[in-house]
């Protein structure tokens, strides 16, 4: 193949200029990379810094923290210690950990220190404990100065167990010393005595009053301060009201029905009030005096009048007057004037009301005003066995005819109560022993009023009605009271209850039949009321009625919490006080959330947070019931509070979805955006190109 001059004919290879340029170019690559490591590393980092500065902390790590802020509190405020004392121990209390009232009693006191062992700083006058000493030896001797008490024996040592009994109420001390002059050597505890209980006191002679306003002397025994007695009374009274042991008292009955009483002695310094017994009774009402009739005049004729006097009775009622055959008027407080308006037999009835304390009373009298006389009048078909209650048929034969009949009757009662010959009576006794009649025909234009004889009968009492107690209560509440009515019987007889250990009765104010009872104040005591009705002219005694039941447990009274914090910080503690309740049952804690710790005082507790930030946190107190009430229980309830104040604490604070959330979409974008850039740093870096 020809070729031009300007090229010589020799073939000449030409140089590898890609070897030259890719030793640059890999450097520049490299380079590259590393920058996108670092930005993307960098990224990384700060989106992990943000959300791991705002997330809720563990609890771990919150006690870390704390941990730090206590040991940099004692680090500011403690003075400078010295490094040779290696076996001090010091309690040093922190901002966050307040040290509650009283603690400072309880302080730890040196291994060789003398201390009064089982002391009981709550007992009442009298009461006695034993003590024991530690931090003495067994041989060591130690002496005592009592306060308020008395300590056996005197002196000792430290082996010894010695007897503390109360001498008085009030503050009282113990101080064991050994040798030596520290504080060390020496002891010192106290407490606070209550008043001791006097013997229950006891009444001589009561039972003395069966009926309205009688009267009976008692004596007081029993008691240890010989103090003043006076007396709690209902439906009596007692003379005089306030007295000793020496005085002779004199007791009152002021009403009808249940009567009751309570003697007390004034207590002492030392000791409380006495009580006696409540003692019942149940007085009767009484008969009044009888009423007089005088000036009355029995054969007066018809139309004749006459003055009369009557009195008598013992109630402030009126004298109500009933009259058969004349009439009367009024012509002062005790005369009244007397008019027979018809020919035959007449009568006057007078009768004064009783009232709470008293039976009614009456009187009657009675006379024949003449007239022709018809023939013989009688009754026919009169029965003279009947018991009270029973119904018989008569008739009136005689006389005249279609005379009006009238009956002048005891012990029964005829219906119709007026008639003729023709009707058809029917008698009904009424009482019980004899009851009679009289039939009586009045005067017509030719005939006198005449009157049958006396027809008389023997009658038996009647039986009561079964008595009724409503309203009872088989298991009512130690303590309680409750009412009861009785119902049921017959008759004017007397309404007597009584009752059994287990309960008191008393008649309601202004009310007859309306009693109420108080059990006693004890559980599973048995009570019972008995109820009788007393016979009177018509009816015979009943049976007597009775009603059981058995205590139940009282409510206790209450259980209440003062102190609670709702919204506390977790790990923060405060002091609550617990009061309330009855009986010696135990306190049930259930807690959640929480732990409680009792404090120096009786009641009082100190209630430590445990729960983490916004959880929540409840404390249940029960106290369980015993012998004589049922259980009660009260809860409290609170959320645990955000640290806030510091740094440190906002490390501890829960991040709040309304605030914080947007940090968290921030991070995220962030990161997202790394990884994009890396993505896009990857597929745009050039390729090592390859030459053959």
């Amino acid at each position: 193949m020809g070729h031009t001059g300007r090229y010589t004919s020799s073939y000449v290879t030409p140089p590898n200029r890609s070897a030259y340029r890719e030793r640059p170019v890999r450097s520049a690559r490299k380079r590259a990379k590393r920058r996108v490591y670092a930005l993307v590393a960098f990224i990384l980092f700060f989106g992990l810094a943000v959300i791991f500065a705002y997330k809720p902390a563990s609890a771990a790590t919150r006690t870390l923290l704390q941990s730090f802020r206590v040991e940099e509190a004692q680090q500011a405020s403690a003075p400078a210690v010295d490094a040779a004392a290696e076996n001090i121990v010091q309690f040093i209390p922190t901002a966050d950990a307040p040290v509650a009232p009283g603690v400072s009693d309880f302080a730890i006191r040196d291994a060789n220190a003398l201390s009064i062992v089982s002391w009981q700083g709550a007992k009442n006058c009298g009461e006695s404990f034993e003590v024991s000493l530690k931090g003495v030896a067994e041989t060591e001797p130690v002496s005592f100065t009592a306060n308020n008490c008395t300590v056996f024996p005197a002196s000792g040592t430290g082996a010894s167990t010695y007897t503390v009994t109360v001498t008085g109420s009030g503050v009282y001390s113990l101080t064991a010393a050994k040798s030596g002059t520290s504080d060390l050597a020496r002891d010192t505890r106290t407490g606070l005595a209550g008043r001791a209980d006097q013997m229950p006191l006891s009444i001589i002679g009561w039972g003395g009053g069966d009926d309205y306003y009688d009267r009976f002397k008692i004596r007081i025994t029993g008691g240890n301060t010989n103090g003043a007695i006076s007396f709690q009374t209902d439906g009596c009274t007692v003379s005089p009201a306030v007295g000793t042991v020496d005085t002779e008292f004199e007791v009152t009955v002021t009403r009808v029905g249940a009567y009751e009483l309570t003697a007390m002695m004034d207590g002492s310094t030392n000791y409380n009030s006495a009580f006696s017994a409540r003692l019942s009774g149940c007085a009767s009402k009484s008969t009044q005096s009888a009423i007089h009739i005088e000036d009355w005049v029995e054969n007066a004729k018809s139309g004749d009048t006459f003055t009369l006097r009557i009195y008598g009775g013992s109630t402030s009622e009126a004298i109500m007057l009933s009259t058969v055959g004349c009439s009367y008027s009024q012509l002062s407080t005790d005369k009244y004037e007397v008019t027979v308006d018809a020919v035959g037999p007449y009568a006057i009835t007078a009768t004064r009301a009783g009232n709470y304390g008293y039976n009614s009373v009456s009187a009657s009298m009675s006379g024949l005003s003449e007239k022709t006389r018809a023939r013989t009048l009688s009754v026919s078909g009169w029965s003279e066995a009947k018991n009270c209650n029973d119904s018989f048929p008569i008739k009136v034969v005689g006389g005249s005819d279609h005379a009006p009949i009238s009956f002048v009757a005891s012990g029964c009662t005829i219906s119709p109560a007026s008639g003729t010959t023709d009707t058809k009576f029917t008698v009904t006794v009424t009482s019980a022993g004899g009851y009679s009649l009289n039939a009586i025909m009045g005067e017509t234009d030719h005939y006198e009023s005449q009157q049958t004889r006396t027809y008389h009968g023997q009658s038996g009492k009647g039986t009561q009605n079964a008595l009724q107690i409503e309203n009872w209560i088989a298991n009512a509440p130690a303590g309680s009271a409750f009412e009861i009515a009785v119902s049921g019987g017959n008759g004017t007889g007397a309404t007597t209850l009584s009752t059994n250990d287990g309960c008191a009765a008393r008649l309601k104010s202004g009310e007859s039949n309306v009693y109420i009872i108080s059990v006693y104040p004890l559980a599973d005591k048995d009570y019972a009321v008995s109820v009788s009705r007393a016979g009177d002219a018509t009816y015979e005694a009943s049976s007597p009625a009775t009603f059981e039941g058995v205590t139940a447990g009282a409510v206790q009274s209450a259980l209440m919490v003062s102190g609670w914090n709702d919204n506390a910080f977790s790990g923060s503690t405060f002091d609550i006080q617990l009061s309330g309740g009855s009986g010696n049952g135990a306190l049930d804690f259930s807690l959640q959330g929480c732990k409680v710790d009792p404090a120096a005082e009786a009641g009082a507790y100190t209630v430590t947070i445990t729960a983490l930030g916004g959880e929540p946190y409840s404390m249940s107190v029960t106290r369980t019931g015993d012998g004589n009430y049922t259980p009660a229980s009260i809860e409290q309830s609170g959320t645990t509070r955000f640290f806030e104040n510091t740094t440190a604490e906002s490390l501890l604070e829960p991040v709040s979805a309304g605030t914080y959330s947007w940090i968290y979409i921030c991070g995220g974008i962030v990161l997202l955006f790394g990884v994009v850039l890396l993505i896009m740093q990857i597929s745009n870096t050039p390729r090592r190109r390859r030459h053959r």
